[in-house]
Formats: structure tokens, C-alpha cells, sequence
């Protein structure tokens, strides 16, 4: 297992990504082969415009492709013999996908990270992170009172100043509803815990907010703040579902990476845990759909963004922010990255 000291150098060590192709994967691979991991990225290449991410990984000294499906536990034979870490990434990250096909969902979310849990366990217990999500919480959260100013929803509680913790409503027994996306994340996220707690696989779970940043190829159903910014730059009209002002906390795609390295070189500190993961509370590292959209418009070129409003999607939470303090005093861990200089990173990259 990987069990370092903070400043101890890194002997080489096999790692290896699930989804490794994704945005998120393209991140964290790229930062464990630039602290001298050798790293293999395993992906069926299903989202459109990975192939980019995957020719930019492939210049990378220590980098390898596996072609491969999580769904297909046979596809897994084509890992290598000593694995020293495994991070899941790999997923259906679309909610309204979820909802059009929820056994395609299923077996994603569920059956592929089951997948990985088995082979975690009858290779010896390799370490596993694992990326679950903060949509595991249920729509019960639209029931709290609420206040508005121009551009956002406020939550008037003084007790959710920090956000939602790891103890947020999950089971929804009174009638509350998650999205099919949401309730398969969650089977993942409480399998990873049974499998730490019965099977001494350790097992980190990530229950992550909003994440964007480079290498991230948004759609009008899934990155949203990504594609926002594509459709400022290439004048694509967008589609706002509800008021605009719901509010999401957002973390950057390489603060995120660092977070999930780190708990990978210190495994058995955080093995078993769960962690609300994104940028938290603070000033400049949340929200609301209104308020990026100004952002876009006065701070980059190009004509005004054009909207058109649509319905609140279904179990689509009106506010929500990670409350990320159980996650910052166990691992020391913060967001560096607020949300204009992320932008801008995101344009630049542009073409």
C-alpha cells in the first residue's frame, strides 16, 4: 500500500484511472505522472472528445492507455500485475441521461464500480478512491425557507452558513426523490464503505459539488460551467432550467486532482471515510447560474449570451454548497482556485 510522509519522495508506483480519459481522470493523471507515478488510464472512450485527452496524455512520459469498459469485469485482465492505487472516476455523470435510461445508469455507476471493488479485494486490497457525488442527497434541501436578491437563492438558516455536511438527507423517507443518477452513486458510495468495513479494501469516498476546469468537454445536460463558457466563446444559445439563481459551490478540476493524490499517499488515515468535496462557502468559490452568466458577459468578448428558460429539472437541488470543513482538518487540503481565474483558465485553453 501507499503509505507516505508528506515530504518523502515518491518511489515509482503503478496507479491506475478509471475514466482516466475524463476530465477529471485527464487532471489527476497528469499531476501523478508529474510527481513520478506510472500511470494507466483505463476508459472505454464513450464521451465524445476524450480522444483529445487521451493524445495529449499519451505525450506524457510514464503514461498508458487501457481500452477497457467497467461494466466488463473480463476487460480488467488487461491490467497490469502489481497495482499500488485505483481511483474511479469512470461513470455516467448525466442526469437527465439517468433518467431516459436508468439501467444504462445502473450499470455504470453500480455494476462498474462493483466491478472495481471485486478486483480491489482479490488482488490483495489495493487502496481506492472513489468519486461519488453530491446528488446522493435528496431534494428534501428545496423544503428549507429560502430568500432571493437579483442574482441568487439564500438559504436564511444561520446553521448552513458553512453548507451541507456528510449528514445531509440521503434516504429521502418522507417522499423526497435524488434522480436516478443520484441513487446510483449513492449504492456505489455505501458499497465502497461495506467493502472497507468487511473486506479491508481501503476505501476513500468523495461526494464532489460541481467540478470543472481544463479538459473538461461540457454539454447543455453535464458540465455546466464549462459549457457555459463555451457557449460565451462560440455564441451557443443556452438553455437556463428554473429561475437562474440556484446556487452551486465549484471546485477546480487540478485543486481536486491534489485532494485525491493526497488521500491515495495517505490511505489509511482516511480509509472508510466519506468527505464533502468542492469549493465550499467562502467568497468566489460558488454561484448562481445568473451570476457567472454576468461574469461572462462583461468580462469576455463576443456577443451577450442568449437565453431561453425552461422548467426546474426534476430532484434538481435550488441551493446547495459543500460544507468541506470534515474533509480540510483531516487532510489539511483547501480549493486554491476560485471561480473567475478558473474561467479564465478555461478560455484560454480554448481554440
Amino acid at each position: 500500500m501507499l503509505i507516505l510522509k508528506t515530504k518523502e519522495k515518491l518511489a515509482m508506483k503503478n496507479l491506475v484511472v478509471f475514466g482516466g480519459a475524463g476530465f477529471i481522470g485527464t487532471n489527476i493523471c497528469k499531476l501523478a505522472l508529474s510527481r513520478g507515478y506510472r500511470v494507466y488510464a483505463f476508459d472505454s472512450l464513450m464521451r465524445p472528445g476524450v480522444e483529445e485527452n487521451l493524445a495529449f496524455l499519451k505525450q506524457l512520459k510514464g503514461f498508458h492507455f487501457i481500452w477497457g469498459d467497467i461494466r466488463n469485469s473480463s476487460d480488467f485482465q488487461n491490467l497490469p500485475e502489481k497495482i499500488d492505487g485505483l481511483i474511479n472516476v469512470a461513470a455516467n455523470p448525466s442526469i437527465p441521461k439517468s433518467f431516459l435510461n436508468p439501467r444504462h445508469d445502473f450499470e455504470c455507476n453500480v455494476i462498474g464500480h462493483l466491478n472495481i471493488l471485486d478486483y480491489a479485494r482479490e488482488h490483495g486490497g489495493i487502496p481506492l478512491i472513489f468519486a461519488s457525488t453530491m446528488k446522493v442527497y435528496t431534494d428534501s434541501i428545496n423544503l428549507l425557507p429560502l430568500k432571493e436578491n437579483k442574482t441568487r437563492l439564500l438559504l436564511k438558516e444561520k446553521k448552513y452558513r458553512f453548507g451541507f455536511d456528510e449528514k445531509t438527507d440521503i434516504d429521502g423517507v418522507d417522499g423526497f426523490t435524488n434522480s436516478p443518477y443520484g441513487v446510483s452513486k449513492f449504492a456505489a458510495d455505501k458499497y465502497s464503505r461495506e467493502y472497507a468495513k468487511h473486506y479491508g479494501v481501503p476505501v476513500v469516498i468523495n461526494r464532489m459539488s460541481c467540478i470543472y476546469g481544463l479538459y473538461q468537454k461540457g454539454v447543455a445536460d453535464q458540465g455546466w460551467l464549462d459549457w457555459f463558457v463555451r457557449a460565451k466563446k462560440y455564441g451557443y444559445p443556452l438553455t437556463i432550467f428554473g429561475s437562474g439563481k440556484q446556487v452551486r459551490d465549484c471546485l477546480f478540476g487540478t485543486d481536486l486532482a491534489e485532494l485525491y493524490l493526497l488521500q491515495m499517499e495517505k490511505i489509511n488515515q482516511y480509509s472508510g471515510k466519506v468527505f464533502n468535496v468542492g469549493g465550499g462557502p467562502e467568497e468566489g468559490f460558488n454561484t448562481s447560474l445568473l451570476e457567472i452568466i454576468a461574469h461572462l458577459n462583461k468580462n469576455y468578448p463576443g456577443p451577450q449570451l442568449k437565453l431561453t428558460f425552461a422548467d426546474w429539472r426534476p430532484s434538481d437541488q435550488r441551493v446547495y454548497i459543500s460544507d468541506i470543513r470534515k474533509v480540510k482538518k483531516a487532510t489539511g487540503w483547501k480549493p486554491k482556485t476560485d471561480i473567475a481565474k478558473g474561467v479564465q483558465q478555461i478560455w484560454q485553453s480554448l481554440p
